[in-house]
């Protein structure tokens, strides 16, 4: 490989200095007695000390390898903190979905509905379990969806939840664009966002998704990068907002190889 993507770990971070510090109480702390009839018990606290005897020869580094194959969110880790990519690609630990991101997830099936089928308008075809009041602003989402301006343009045929496949410093980046609008010879791609609006810093970062959604639509059907912009929508507020100077092809690589 003329390019190894590696990482230490542990590299200092805030998880990992809260995992020393961690393992440190549990070193420190009175033996404990272990019941042999307890299969679980044992189990339990021999992958403990596993864990700890590790996080102890975290000073000989370890080879972590970026994936060949990544999606768009882990491209948005890897520029945002290397090392916690790094961790967890180490110890991956399985993601909780809460409420808010299945909220999200029907509310992106009911926007895809309304191109094809704009009659319906029932929070309750999506249904996934038992809803709490908590949850009921999805309907408030779709509304305030219906009032933008958004809702009453059409998107480009076959843009809507348009997957790509691209590849950036050797590596497979996959994803989906919410929506594609066009306006005379110039393209724009939409990502509906239903959580807070994003500013400074986090704004930045998080513009990597539009960065890596504009350059992959314009790959797959031949459009010059700059005929293409890139917008978040934030529902519940209505505003559309547009980061500027985008990162280029060249800037997204650069994530990637880290050169």
């Amino acid at each position: 490989i003329d390019n190894p993507r590696t990482g230490s770990w542990p590299i200092a971070s805030k998880r990992s200095t809260e995992i020393k510090v961690s393992a440190e109480l549990v070193r420190i702390a009175a033996p404990i007695e272990l019941r042999t009839t307890d299969s679980e018990n044992q189990l339990f606290i021999s992958d403990a000390l596993a864990l700890i005897a590790e996080v102890n020869r975290g000073s000989i580094g370890v080879d972590i390898y970026l994936p060949t194959r990544i999606s768009v969110s882990t491209l948005i880790n890897l520029a945002k903190d290397p090392a916690e990519l790094a961790l967890n690609i180490r110890r991956p630990v399985p993601n909780h979905i809460d409420r808010f991101a299945r909220r999200g997830t029907e509310f992106h099936l009911w926007v895809e509905k309304q191109f094809s089928d704009p009659q319906i308008f029932d929070e309750d075809i999506f249904e996934t379990g038992v809803r709490s009041p908590q949850d009921l602003p999805l309907k408030e989402l779709q509304e305030a969806w219906l009032a933008s301006s958004w809702a009453k343009k059409s998107p480009v045929t076959g843009g809507v939840e348009v997957p790509f496949e691209t590849v950036l410093g050797g590596v497979l980046v996959r994803g989906r664009i919410d929506a594609v609008y066009k306006d005379g010879d110039k393209y724009e791609v939409v990502d509906w966002k239903t959580g807070r609006e994003k500013s400074g810093d986090d704004l930045e970062v998080a513009a990597i998704q539009l960065a890596t959604y504009r350059l992959a639509y314009a790959k797959l059907h031949g459009i010059a990068l700059e005929n293409i912009s890139a917008v978040f929508h934030y529902v519940g507020s209505n505003q559309s907002v547009r980061p500027t100077d985008l990162m280029t092809e060249s800037q997204l690589i650069s994530i990637v190889t880290g050169k």
